[in-house]
């Protein structure tokens, strides 16, 4: 049987607030990118076609 400290439970909370923290970021910048991007086909650019 492990008996976690206090400390150990602190640290484990923290890992967790770390990580929904950073999961919100994630999503928000996924939602903020989708906002973003034009929708449609592109734009022809008069350039070269290159492939």
């Amino acid at each position: 049987m492990t008996v976690r400290t206090h400390q150990e439970a602190g640290l484990a909370s923290g890992v967790v607030n770390t990580f929904t923290v950073c999961a919100v970021a994630a999503a928000t910048s996924a939602v903020v990118a989708l906002g973003l991007v034009p929708r449609g086909t592109p734009q022809m650019t008069g350039g070269p076609h290159v492939h």
